[in-house]
């Protein structure tokens, strides 16, 4: 009977063939050079022709030394199994890649059996798709091996730019190895090697995958061309000699919609790629089934990184049934490791991971983590390690557990492992600061354990319905109380979840209407425009925690409009904008109501061009009870530059709450005839981040608080070291105010300052000396003027030199000017 299956097999696939034909001729009539071979493990002949099912290849031996063209594709039988190595050493071109996939019913299966490296190799490629096929390598998942392999593994060395490697819709598993941490080898691996020429990957693409059942990493890249980093010969088998001192990292990569489990290392770690997008993955059980003692690893992380952004990510039962004892680092859901930079992560779920939920580490810098959600993840929620630099951790929700882990001992036993800290932070000098989060801690772990340098903290909400809530004693603005969220502590489904799924869990976490979570918070420089539901972040004071409530905005405006719309100047997105009638009456009015009472103390107007239409003199009211009331009366504003840059300019108010907010503008720079803004925008509040600790009884929010007599003071005596503020939203500006008290005992004799933006820091003010008048209790200002206005989500004074009579400094308040 064997003529008549091949017989179904041949018409089958034939008609697929010509179905495909007939539904994309003009692709076909574009690359009529391109030509599809078959290969039929059963039926084919390597002798045949393989350019159709009648005539296909039958091995590997026959796919590896074919001389593919751009545009050719490879189509393996789905159902039939290939033993040994796939390896694609031909290129396509832009527009037309080297496919490898499937035809027929099924996957086809590429087993390498353990006897090569990688199951299919891609071998110094560029613009090649492997999609729809099952990968496997391995004979016994349960036993530790000495060799660890891979799956699907792409190989550059000395090669330059290879450009869009795609890997897509492949089920990988099965992959036999030591079964701990391997880094380089697992299900999905994209390496470079060699330091002759510089060689990386830009658009590579690895989406849609499931990698399950591998004794080591699920997904994970790396590269000799990493300046000297840490390259883990022990695990790559790659000598540090290879390493080059040049940085040439990756470029825009994605890891998009994979589902990862039960892998004994990282589920998803991306290392040295600039650019790159980690979004609606599963990792689940990743760090688990260790066949060997070792670390637990991290769910998805990442290192020599720049510009990463991880979001929409559920990660869960990281180092399940194999957390280990004595002390892990890792074990947690997320990791900004070693060299990373600049590092997005928001809109993710972390559910029941050993370790804890978050991880900085090791030179990790300028790192945004917001509006994710954690639920019982287990030891340390949070780990904030030495060398984590200006992380800053905002609107949050960590609904944490009192329940216990089981942790392994090298000797076979066993101990239950409760909440060790609710925060651990090792960092001296690192100006990290958490704020506007929602810390839910039935376990009742500390905020400072130990010996633990001091942690920042701000306006964040602390609940234990246990007993009274412990609260760190330097959050100023602290809220204690239960905070009323919609439907919290629901388990996830089993398996990989979407995204409708995820925003559905993540909605359970949302304030309900009387929350003491709502409007509790302040505003925020770095904000995005939406949590992860898409309700736009409301303005003035935020709430609490992930999930933010919608406040309806409705701009009007009485100069009329030539170009956008007047809505755009509340949308909460600068790069939209306004612009009215030409030659508008003055004054005239540009007013935003909200659906409900704001709480807010500044207006920030956010222009591009503003000294050719930017309003120069205005007035600011607020409405309450439907009673306009000014609040600013003829406010110069004067811009600095005339380009496409958003210039921010900051217009204090008295604390206010308010339903709409009206700018009258009296006078503008009229050089094309018109007015323009880009962002109208109400905010509440400033935070504040000490990079050398906080003397006793004292807290960097102080500094940012209004109150000049309220200081901040170092721990002790360390210069080059201060204090960085968040102005609530972005800010150009043009001095910096200092104020403090005993200034010939402690205050600053030799600052400079520095602005953030966009993830570059850039010293704005260079080394300037103070001198104080008196040693009393009377508070001194000093303002510094900027050579130039500078635009900045963050500023930092930085003092270099001081009096230091009682071995320390301290500063009672900074203005932003």
């Amino acid at each position: 009977m064997n003529w008549v299956r091949d017989t179904f097999r041949i018409l089958a696939t034939l008609v697929v063939a010509a179905a495909s034909a007939a539904i994309v001729p003009q692709a076909q009539a574009a690359s009529t050079a391109a030509t599809t071979y078959y290969v039929d493990a059963d039926g084919g002949n390597d002798s045949a022709a393989g350019t159709s099912p009648a005539l296909a290849w039958r091995s590997l031996a026959k796919v590896n030394a074919a001389a593919l063209q751009p545009g050719d594709t490879v189509r393996f039988q789905g159902g039939d199994t290939w033993h040994g190595g796939l390896r694609i050493q031909s290129s396509g071109a832009a527009g037309a890649p080297v496919t490898v996939t499937g035809y027929g019913t099924g996957r086809p299966v590429i087993a390498g059996d353990t006897t090569v490296d990688a199951a299919v190799l891609l071998d110094n490629v560029h613009h090649v798709q492997v999609i729809g096929l099952e990968v496997t390598n391995g004979t016994d998942l349960s036993v530790s091996k000495p060799t660890t392999y891979r799956g699907i593994f792409a190989l550059a060395k000395d090669r330059g730019e290879l450009a869009d490697v795609v890997i897509k819709d492949n089920y990988v598993h099965s992959i036999d190895g030591k079964g701990g941490p391997v880094i380089g080898k697992g299900g999905i691996t994209v390496g470079v090697r060699g330091n002759t020429t510089p060689t990386w990957y830009s658009g590579l693409r690895v989406e849609g995958n499931e990698v399950s059942d591998v004794n080591a990493y699920g997904i994970s890249t790396f590269t000799t061309w990493c300046a000297s980093c840490e390259i883990y010969p022990a695990e790559t088998g790659i000598p540090v000699t290879e390493v080059s001192a040049t940085r040439k990292a990756f470029t825009g990569a994605a890891f998009v919609d994979n589902y990862v489990h039960d892998v004994t290392a990282g589920g998803i770690t991306p290392q040295y790629i600039d650019d790159a997008l980690v979004e609606g993955n599963t990792v689940d059980k990743a760090g688990a089934h260790l066949k060997v003692a070792a670390g637990n690893n991290a769910g998805i992380w990442w290192q020599g990184t720049n510009r990463i952004t991880v979001q929409y990510n559920v990660v869960r039962r990281q180092g399940y049934d194999s957390f280990r004892y004595p002390d892990p680092v890792d074990g947690m859901a997320f990791d900004a490791d070693m060299g990373s930079t600049n590092s997005t992560v928001q809109y993710n779920y972390s559910d029941s991971n050993a370790g804890g939920f978050f991880m900085c580490l090791i030179s990790a810098s300028n790192v945004t983590l917001r509006y994710n959600v954690s639920r019982h993840d287990f030891y340390r929620p949070l780990s904030i390690w030495s060398g984590c630099w200006n992380l800053r951790g905002y609107n949050n929700t960590i609904w944490g557990t009192a329940d216990t882990i089981t942790r392994h001992r090298s000797d076979g036993s066993t101990f239950q492992q409760g909440i060790e800290a609710f925060t651990r932070h090792e960092s001296t000098n690192g100006g990290n600061l958490l704020y506007n989060n929602v810390f839910y801690n039935p376990g009742r772990g500390t905020y400072q354990f130990g010996s633990d340098p001091v942690l920042n903290f701000s306006h964040n909400l602390y609940w234990d319905p246990t007993g009274a809530p412990l609260v760190p004693a330097n959050d100023p603005a602290a809220v204690v109380a239960n905070p009323q969220l919609a439907d919290p502590d629901q388990a996830l489904p089993e398996g990989k979840i979407d995204r409708a799924t995820l925003l559905q869990v993540l909605g359970n976490y949302a304030p309900a209407a009387g929350s003491p979570a709502r409007n509790a918070g302040v505003s925020l420089s770095t904000a995005p425009r939406t949590d992860a539901l898409g309700t736009l972040v409301p303005p003035g004071a935020s709430d609490l925690g992930a999930v933010q409530h919608a406040v309806a905005q409705t701009a009007s405006t009485t100069l009329g409009t030539t170009t956008g719309s007047v809505s755009q100047v509340a949308d909460g997105n600068e790069s939209t904008s306004w612009a009215s009638a030409d030659q508008p009456t003055m004054p005239g009015s540009l007013t935003v109501q909200y659906g409900e009472a704001r709480s807010l103390d500044a207006v920030h107007l956010g222009v591009t061009f503003g000294q050719g239409q930017g309003p120069t003199l205005v007035d600011v009211q607020t409405q309450i009870g439907g009673t306009w009331i000014t609040q600013v009366t003829g406010r110069t504003v004067t811009w600095s530059q005339n380009t496409s840059a958003v210039e921010w300019q900051r217009i204090p108010l008295p604390p206010v709450s308010a339903t709409a907010v009206r700018l009258v503008v009296r006078a503008a720079n009229l050089t094309w005839g018109h007015v323009a803004i880009n962002e109208l925008r109400a905010a509440k509040g400033a935070v504040a981040a000490t990079t050398n600790g906080e003397y006793a009884g004292t807290n960097a929010q102080n500094a940012v608080d209004g109150v000049p007599s309220t200081p901040w003071g170092s721990s002790g005596s360390a210069l080059g070291r201060g204090v960085q503020v968040d102005p609530g939203a972005p800010q150009t500006v043009k001095s910096v105010t200092l104020s403090t008290a005993f200034g010939q005992g402690q205050g600053p004799t030799t600052v400079r300052v520095q602005a953030l933006r966009n993830g570059v820091w850039t010293q704005v003010l260079n080394a300037t000396n103070l001198t104080w008048s008196s040693n009393t209790a009377t508070v001194e200002s000093r303002t510094l003027t900027l050579p130039a206005p500078a635009t900045g989500t963050t500023f930092y004074v930085i003092v270099d030199q001081s009096n230091l009579t009682w071995g320390h400094y301290a500063i009672y308040e900074i203005a932003l000017n």
